[in-house]
């Protein structure tokens, strides 16, 4: 059988491809400022802690896969699952309650994204999740500046997480951001 060089090439080209099509991408739904404040039990003015974050590793184990409901039989030998935790000072509380002046916050999605990892690497499933995010209104250096961020608290940690993916606003922005949550009670 003989192809022509634009088959060939077509061909080729298909197969090259075919593993990039199988992989899972992550996917945001951006949300407005007015959605973020609703959606945030905690709003805190906060400002770098000193570490301003320490990285941990969770070792994968039977009593994890349980508690996360992972029934699978894991057909490989799953990594630890490394996140960064940041660490923030609160200088003010904007909405919710907290006795702690120091906090620990864990990344938007945590659960999820660890349960994502045990079934990528335990057993081969590639999912394209689709969280939420927000754009601050201006780049927020959160290692040199006081910011407002918006969080939730953890189900399974006793910490808090970012209520979405960069849920973090320039403190030029909290008078806006009071006027929300003032309208919403």
């Amino acid at each position: 059988m003989y192809l022509s060089k634009n088959k060939f090439f077509l061909i080729l080209f298909i197969f090259l491809w075919i593993p990039f099509f199988c992989m899972s991408q992550i996917h945001y739904q951006t949300i407005t400022l007015e959605e973020l404040v609703r959606s945030s039990p905690y709003i805190f003015l906060v400002r770098a802690a000193s570490p301003s974050f320490s990285l941990t590793k969770i070792k994968i184990h039977s009593k994890l896969l349980k508690e996360l409901g992972i029934r699978e039989k894991l057909q490989k030998k799953v990594p630890d699952f490394e996140r960064r935790i940041s660490h923030f000072e609160i200088l003010e509380i904007l909405k919710g309650e907290s006795e702690e002046r120091t906090i620990s916050v864990l990344p938007a999605n945590f659960l999820n994204s660890l349960e994502l990892h045990v079934l990528y690497y335990g057993t081969g499933l590639s999912v394209s999740p689709i969280y939420l995010s927000y754009h601050s209104s201006e780049e927020v250096n959160e290692e040199h500046q006081d910011f407002i961020i918006f969080l939730q608290r953890s189900s399974r940690f006793k910490m808090y997480e970012w209520n979405t993916a960069g849920s973090s606003e320039s403190i030029n922005r909290k008078k806006d951001i009071l006027e929300l949550i003032s309208a919403k009670q």
